[in-house]
């Protein structure tokens, strides 16, 4: 997932906003403030100016702002260039666009896996 368009988010942290704790999303869920806890979805994208320290189990995830803790995602992460994270990811594919900052441990089995 690309820096998708804003309206393709059925939920959203918006900037300002602090969330801790279990969260739990069906559809696609933009995160532009700060979070900490325990985030489960099919779609997470964590904007650029965000903050979040959590673990993360989704199909797919998408790195902008800052993050650190763990990611689970079945399909794929992408790391955009704006991306700070600090990290375990296990996922079977791996996006890194130049720029962005990775520092952390990547496992890439090769079947999807049951996030």
């Amino acid at each position: 997932m690309a820096l998708t368009e804003d309206s393709a988010f059925e939920s959203r942290i918006g900037k300002g906003t602090k969330a801790s704790g279990k969260l739990n999303f069906r559809g696609p869920v933009k995160i532009e403030g700060e979070v900490e806890g325990e985030i489960s979805g099919d779609e997470v994208m964590i904007a650029n100016g965000a903050v979040v320290s959590a673990r993360i189990s989704a199909g797919r995830v998408t790195i902008a702002g800052a993050f650190s803790g763990e990611v689970t995602a079945r399909e794929r992460v992408e790391l955009m260039a704006t991306a700070r994270a600090q990290c375990t990811i296990s996922t079977p594919n791996l996006v890194l666009n130049e720029g962005a900052q990775f520092d952390g441990d990547c496992k890439m089995p090769r079947n999807k896996i049951a996030a």
